[in-house]
Parts: structure tokens; sequence; C-alpha cells
């Protein structure tokens, strides 16, 4: 049966068959059955001779062992408080140098510096942030995100025998006016009402000041990270200014590698292109001791040809054992020797990426483990073209068949995937965290390798 016009799920005819679990005739290969012979490989002439595929077993050590033996499993490290700088939004005066002309243009938001400066503090202001007109805000859970035109002050420089211009620089008491001027310039201002935060606070996973207190830490260091630019407080909203994606998310580019592609879902080049950049973002958080929990295709946002881990609002701080005193409290990554594991902190992100281990939520777990689950999904839905489980349990058939019969169900479904590519996949989607890849094993495996395929998708 087909799904609804507007269900938003990335599903090709030939995945469209009823899933069965299997008896006791089927054949199926899991995760134990790996590629262990003749695939010693090297892509490049740069880079060193891979070693055979590994899959981790369970009389090895693991680095899930250390995380047990460095102590009982800890809650998160807090957050340092988010900073934010006063602001305000009001009517300006704007030239825009295409049309030669001055506007008033409404509701930008800038810096207010009249607190510290009560004589001259609208002087200071270097930038501002008028909201596209005619531009639909985005609702989120805490507010609405606008996407805002980057305005900069005007510099006059007026020739001695030039009037036009002049009653644009001073009022009628000939006080200089501030005028800004338009740029190509677009920042997304993510607007979080204060009156929503107060009502569901402690009320809903989603926690905005450890978003902003997190995107503050990332800053904008990385290319496949949004961190954010500036936080103003308007007296009624928190607004965080960050980067302006302009090619949608990764669920838009999913959906039109079906449409537009001669096979289901991306060529394995094309995926991991893009795989490799969300695996990068992901390496950055987990060396800042952050871990992301929600991490998704609609999570990962596309600028030009790059793509950037946005949404912070479900993130945890990494606990790790003191350095300086083993019997002290834990302390964060900065200052720890060794990563702790967590205790359950409740379900939370989208149920068809989260992993097994939050979705029941009654073990301890590892923060990076998670990521690396929900990474696999991410990756699975890019190879095969289709959707992703409806929830991480055995009952779910797609769950069960992508966790235990990967070879099979992509045999069904006509996926060819390289041996590379289907271990990767089998051991990100392990559900024991303790066999499961871990990040450094991701972005090392011999599946990396091979090369990108460039982007050939029309809206790119």
């Amino acid at each position: 049966m087909s799904p609804a016009p507007d269900t938003r799920i990335i599903e090709l005819a030939a995945a469209m068959e009823v899933v069965n679990l299997p008896n006791d005739n089927d054949r199926v290969e899991t995760e134990d059955m790996v590629f262990e012979s003749e695939l010693n490989y090297s892509s490049s002439p740069l880079k060193p001779m891979r070693a055979i595929l590994h899959t981790p077993q369970t009389c090895e050590r693991r680095p899930w062992d250390d995380l047990v033996a460095a102590g009982p499993a800890c809650n998160p490290v807090d957050f340092p408080r988010p900073k934010f700088e006063r602001g305000k939004r009001a009517d300006v005066l704007c030239y825009n140098a295409a049309t030669d002309q001055h506007d008033v243009v409404k509701n930008v938001l800038f810096r207010d510096f009249n607190r510290e400066y009560p004589d001259d503090g609208d002087t200071r202001v270097q930038e501002a942030y008028w909201p596209m007109p005619y531009k639909e805000n985005i609702k989120t859970i805490m507010g609405h995100v606008e996407i805002c035109i980057v305005l900069t002050r005007c510099v006059w420089q007026a020739d001695d025998d030039d009037d036009d211009d002049s009653s644009y620089d001073k009022d009628d008491e000939g006080e200089e006016d501030i005028v800004f001027q338009v740029t190509s310039q677009h920042v997304a201002v993510k607007v979080n009402y204060c009156d929503r935060m107060d009502q569901l606070r402690n009320r809903h996973a989603e926690n905005p000041l450890t978003e902003i207190a997190a995107a503050q830490m990332i800053g904008e260091a990385h290319p496949n990270v949004l961190g954010c630019k500036d936080v103003l407080f308007d007296g009624k909203n928190l607004n965080v200014v960050m980067q302006y994606c302009n090619s949608g998310d990764m669920f838009q580019l999913l959906q039109d590698s079906v449409r537009e592609g001669d096979q289901p879902g991306m060529t394995e080049g094309q995926a991991r292109y893009w795989f490799r950049q969300v695996m990068s973002g992901v390496q950055y958080l987990h060396s800042l001791g952050i871990c992301h929990r929600d991490l998704s295709p609609e999570n990962v946002m596309i600028d030009g040809k790059g793509c950037l881990i946005i949404d912070m609002g479900m993130c945890l701080r990494v606990p790790y054992t003191d350095a300086r005193d083993a019997t002290a409290i834990v302390t964060d990554i900065s200052q720890g020797s060794q990563k702790r594991l967590f205790k359950p902190q409740g379900a939370c992100g989208k149920l068809p990426y989260m992993s097994p281990e939050i979705y029941r939520n009654r073990h301890d777990f590892d923060g990076a483990a998670v990521d690396v689950w929900t990474a696999g999904t991410i990756l699975f839905c890019m190879v095969t073209g289709n959707r992703s489980y409806q929830r991480p349990h055995p009952s779910d058939p797609q769950f069960y068949w992508m966790s235990r019969g990967l070879t099979q169900l992509l045999s069904d479904w006509r996926v060819t995937l390289s041996p590379q590519g289907v271990h990767l996949l089998q051991n990100m989607l392990q559900i024991d965290p303790r066999l499961r890849l871990t990040i450094e094993e991701v972005v090392n495996h011999p599946w990396f390798d091979h090369p990108d395929e460039p982007v050939r998708f029309n809206n790119i």
C-alpha cells in the first residue's frame, strides 16, 4: 500500500514489499558473518594498505570495557551558562545599492549598546539582521526560525557638491541618522520565546539553553558543525544568530536522490562524499566532549556542497574521571583522564534513528556509541533510498532485518553494496554497543579509502 502523498518517508517502489520475519529455514547473514579474506587493498598510492576488515568479537577487549573499568556511570556534566548580549528590534533606515533607494525596513534585530554607552549606543551598531520580507518563518518547538538579510552600517563619503543624500545623514536637529546597507549575506536566527521556554522547562527533552551553551562551545571553527555567531536577548526572546544553509537538509537530498537517480538511493561514492563530512562533524563534537544523541537526516543541513550537523537541543556533555583527583566528582574532557558511561537519561530523539539502548532506557550507555548508531541509520537511508525502522525494537520487522539480516534485506531490495559498505553498516548497526564500531574505527574503515563522487543533484 502506498503512503499518503504528504507522508515524509524515503521509499522506493522496489522496497514496498512486505517485510516478514525469517523462519528457521531462512539463511540470514548477521554482523558475525564477516569478510575476512582477500580484502587488502589501497585505492590511492598516497594511503597505506589497510588491514583486513575486522568485526569486533565478544572475546576481545573493547573500549567499552575501559569505560566500565573507569567506575560507576554518571550523570552528564553541566554545560557552562550560556552567554548573551542585550539586543533589540527596531525599524531602521536602509540603503539598497541595487535600487539606489533608501527605505525604512521593519523588525530589524541588532545588539543594543545603550546600557553600556547611553550617550552614543546606537552609533556603535555595525551589523543588523533584517527578516526577509514575505519569507515564512519556520516553526520550532520553542519558537521559530527566520531567515535574515545581513545589514551593515553605512559610511557615507558624499562629494562636497552632492546634497542629495545629506537628508539621510542628519535629522532635522542636525544629529546623525544611522543608515544601514543591504548586503548579499544571509543568516538564520532561531527565535526562542522565553514564555514557551518557561512553560516547557523540565517537560521536554529539548533544552534551548543547553543548545545555546553547546553552540557557543562549538563556535564556528568546524565546517561540518553549526555553532552560532551571536545570541541576543531582546526582552522577550532569545535570538540565536547562526550560519544560513541555503540548500535544505539531508532528508530532502535523500528524496531527490530517489527521484532523480538511476538506482535506489545514492551511489556509494555519493553517500561517502556526504557521510565523510557527517562523521567529521561527529568526531569534532566528541573531541569537545559532546555527544549529539539526535542525529538524523533532518538534522544535517546542506550548504552548497557541504553539510553541517545542527540541533544540539538534546546533546549531553560527557563525564570524565577527574585527572587531578580520581576520588573527586567527575569533570569535563578538558580536565578528565578517562571517559565514563552515562546513567540512563530518558528516551529522546526521533524513533526511526534512535539507538536501541536509548529506546530501552534501562542501562548505562556510551554517548559516542549512540551517535555511531544514529549515523549508521543515516548511511542506511543514503545507500538504500529507503526509510529506517519505525522503532528500534525486535518486533519491528525493518529493525530486525537492518540489525540482524542486512545482507538478505539488501538482496531483497536489489541494492548492491561493496563488501566494505556492507561490513561498515553491519557493524555500525550492531545492537550490542560493546561490539559496535567506535568512532575511530568508523572514520578509519576501509570503505572510506574508495573515492568520493561529485555532487550531481540539481538543487546543489
